[in-house]
């Protein structure tokens, strides 16, 4: 059976265009010259865009807690932020687990290990959108390196970020601010905190080039997390990561892209105008051509509406803009068969609607609509 889409701004090649676009079971068949067939569903003007791709999100940590120690089901609040995201329009969507001793953020190893797993499972029984992971590896946390790797093995795994929260670089200039950060954060008094710092300072270096040899392996993406200096970005350039995150200065930023390294910030930070940790503003960094894709971060919704805001602020096309959120990091995270509208490639399709605030009416995942807030249509 095939549908067939018409509107008169379809996104291809990075311009909007008008086209038909035939489906045919999971894939786009072809992309016909608008108004060729004659029957197809006529969306006017609407913006036709691929799905988006969100390649880091912790949003499942706050669809289990809502609110401090309001708590619920892992399973339930999988599937609950699944159907947000095909609202949202994100239809491949990669959860960043973060494998960390962090009873603050509710995180460790142990249950790392088993949202993985739990998703993993979710997501080829009945979740809507395409539901992936992103492994968040602190590089302090010596132990975790066999739970990745077995999750690796599992084919559970489609990224891999290195994190570094030692003292002295990234997040933290100083011990000091290091000490005072987690002295009031999280209420330790100075031995726990000296701890801390410690085991962060001795990192165990054979046992992070094992996990990060294993996930060459098996061919995944290495990132790196909030870098903060070029000599940084050189050593992470030899161990062979392919994309910086969350890079902290302009600068950074810039000596990673002539390194041919990827930069992504977040799109919350697009939209609010700013970091809510004090860092460098993103927009600065999409002014500059250093800013390659967004992720939400935390904020799926996010994505949609800091295409708009890029518009706005920078001055930068809206189809460019779309390319951040969904060819761009596909193809940084070696999903081949999506984020394009192209023959051949998913039929992973929103439907915009921007006559106010942009809003996405319409989420077709693998040729099927997952959401759909149009009045009176049909598939």
């Amino acid at each position: 059976m095939q549908t067939i889409l018409r509107s008169s701004k379809v996104l291809i090649n990075e311009e909007f265009i008008p086209a038909d676009i035939v489906i045919e079971g999971e894939f786009i068949k072809r992309v016909d010259k608008y108004g060729i067939n004659e029957v197809a569903i006529d969306l006017k003007d609407k913006k036709v865009t691929p799905g988006i791709v969100d390649l880091h999100s912790d949003a499942l940590e706050k669809e289990i807690e809502p609110r401090p120690n309001a708590t619920f089901p892992m399973l339930l609040a999988i599937t609950e932020l699944d159907k947000k995201l095909s609202m949202a329009g994100v239809t491949t969507m990669f959860h960043a687990i973060g494998f960390e001793e962090n009873p603050k953020k509710k995180r460790s190893i142990d249950l790392a290990k088993q949202q993985i797993e739990e998703i993993y499972k979710a997501n080829k029984n009945h979740l809507g959108v395409d539901n992936l992971i992103h492994a968040r590896f602190e590089l302090s946390a010596t132990d975790a390196v066999e739970p990745i790797k077995e999750v690796i093995s599992k084919k559970m795994v489609n990224l891999v970020s290195l994190m570094d929260h030692s003292p002295g670089q990234g997040q933290f200039k100083t011990l000091e601010s290091f000490k005072s950060y987690y002295s009031k954060y999280y209420g330790l008094n100075d031995d726990e905190v000296d701890e801390i710092a410690n085991k962060k300072i001795n990192k165990d270096e054979e046992k992070i080039k094992e996990l990060i040899n294993y996930a060459k392996k098996y061919n995944l993406t290495l990132l790196s997390h909030d870098d903060d200096c070029i000599e940084k970005l050189d050593g992470l350039l030899n161990l062979g990561v392919q994309i910086s995150e969350f890079p902290l200065s302009l600068e950074v930023a810039k000596y990673a892209v002539s390194k041919a390294i990827a930069t992504g910030m977040g799109a919350p930070n697009i939209v609010r105008g700013g970091s809510q940790g004090g860092n460098i503003a993103a927009i600065n960094l999409v002014k500059e051509g250093v800013c390659k894709y967004l992720c939400s971060d935390y904020h799926p919704t996010s994505m949609l509406q800091a295409v708009y805001k890029m518009k706005q602020d920078a001055n930068l096309d809206l189809a460019k803009g779309f390319s951040m959120i969904t060819s761009t990091p596909a193809k940084y995270a070696n999903l081949e068969d999506r984020g394009e509208i192209k023959e051949g490639k998913r039929a992973d399709i929103i439907v915009i609607d921007d006559s106010y605030i942009p809003k996405v009416i319409l989420t077709i995942k693998d040729g099927e609509s997952i959401y759909n807030a149009i009045k009176g249509f049909k598939l």
